[in-house]
Parts: C-alpha cells; structure tokens; sequence
C-alpha cells in the first residue's frame, strides 16, 4: 500500500510540473481577448483593453479526466518496469 502511495504522490506532482508547463506556454501564446483551453483543460479567459489586461482562469472536466488516465498510466508503467528490473 505505501509503494502505491508513493507512484500516485510521484504521479500527481509530475502531472503538476506538466500542468504548469501547459498554463505558462499557452498564457504566452495568448494575444488578443477570448477564451482558450489549455491542452490539459484549463480554460483561460482574456479580456484586452487599452487601459487594462482581465484574465480569468477556471478548471474543466478535462483535467480531471487527464489526471486519472495520466496517474493509471504511471502506475502500471512503473509496475511493469518495476517487475521487469527485479527478474534481471
């Protein structure tokens, strides 16, 4: 129980890091007021004026979503790598 603890703490900050990575390029690629989604679901809303720059940010069901898989993923990959380096 403790090794799966520590794949999904591993797994959620690695998510985390790549969640940042996401929101900081896709903040940078924004020029002109809208809405956009981030790759990982988070929605990014801008409003551009002359005198001022209003962003809005807010969570969709596709991070959730994201999480999930990512984690499950991580948890097998690392289980089955784990198994093949202890038979060698």
């Amino acid at each position: 129980m403790d090794k799966l603890f520590k794949k999904i703490s591993l797994a959620t900050v690695i998510y985390v890091v790549v969640f940042l990575i996401d929101y900081v390029i896709e903040l940078f690629r924004i020029t002109e007021s809208g809405t956009h989604v981030t790759i990982l679901g988070l929605r990014i809303v801008t409003e551009m004026t002359p005198e001022e720059l209003f962003t809005t940010f807010s969570l969709t069901w596709q991070v959730l979503i994201t999480y999930i898989i990512f984690t499950i993923f991580f948890i097998i990959t690392s289980s089955l790598i784990g198994k093949i380096l202890n038979k060698k």
